[in-house]
């Protein structure tokens, strides 16, 4: 009999639960930019590429003012010590480097994953997402419907549903990827509880998940465990450290502090280099 009644429950609920409110785009966005903290942040994190046999592994070393400002120093570890070092300043669009003591500016990949954990304007991911196809053009600026007096109304967005990943549901935003359709659809996952980014999928289908959330100076909530993937590879993050910094070290926001030249002599040998070369070009 308890097992009838638990049957009769469960298919009554079923479409309500299918239809429950989910909060609007804007607020979604808003209290995860909430979560980026604010003022600069030093953030040391170890970075594992498959190497042949064995892992390779890079420190990486980040100042962090917001996702547009942002340094960038990478060192290899044991044989890769003194044979292998990146440094990248991304201002203005731009991300600069220095070659043969020269500093030159390229236009910021498409694919700068980095952002996305540092977004502190949700209008400014609000465009990011729609430059991505996730979410529509406008779907940040969508307001409630009055009804009467001090009732609203809002309709259902078709691009937010609820899903689970990382084994916890989140507000997943973007168009669900049909069963019969080989590669996902672009979209992001926030956290329903905590309105952090669990998982993210750009139109080129990489794929960055992020897990164990802490809280940090601030008000920064920071994943300790990242994965990357594309193609056929896969990039582990673990993170080591995350510390405040003053805001005298704006200065270091400036192309003319950079003080290392690009070093890639190590790799030639080494089976991650294409790898390597492809993670650093495309998505830092």
């Amino acid at each position: 009999m308890k097992k009838i009644w638990m049957t009769t429950a469960a298919l009554v609920l079923a479409p309500l639960l299918a239809s429950a409110y989910i909060i609007p785009t804007r607020t979604i966005l808003q209290k995860t930019a909430e979560n980026a903290g604010s003022g600069i942040y030093a953030v040391e994190q170890e970075v594992q590429f498959a190497n042949g046999e064995d892992t390779l592994h890079l420190k990486e070393t980040w100042l962090i003012d917001s996702d547009r400002t942002m340094r960038l120093t990478v060192t290899g570890t044991k044989e890769l010590q003194n044979t292998f070092k990146l440094q990248f300043i991304y201002t203005g669009g731009q991300r600069w480097s220095q070659v043969n003591n020269n500093r030159k500016a390229d236009k910021l990949p498409e694919e700068f994953l980095e952002k996305f954990l540092n977004f502190r304007s949700s209008e400014n991911l609000a465009n990011t997402l729609a430059h991505y196809k996730i979410i529509p053009n406008g779907a940040y600026n969508k307001k409630a419907i009055a009804k009467s007096g001090t009732d609203f109304k809002y309709e259902p967005e078709s691009w937010v549903r609820y899903s689970r990943t990382g084994g916890v549901p989140n507000y997943a935003l973007g168009t669900a990827t049909p069963v019969d359709q080989e590669s996902g659809n672009p979209g992001i996952w926030i956290e329903q509880d905590q309105f952090v980014i669990r998982k993210l999928r750009l139109p080129s289908q990489v794929e960055m998940t992020a897990d164990n959330y802490n809280q940090f100076a601030k008000g920064l909530y920071y994943p300790r465990a990242r994965t990357i993937r594309w193609g056929n590879n896969t990039v582990n993050i673990r993170l080591i450290s995350v510390a405040s910094r003053p805001n005298t070290a704006v200065s270091f926001f400036q192309p003319t502090s950079l003080d290392t030249n690009l070093k890639l002599d190590g790799l030639e040998k080494m089976p991650a280099k294409d790898a390597i070369i492809e993670f650093y070009t495309r998505y830092r």
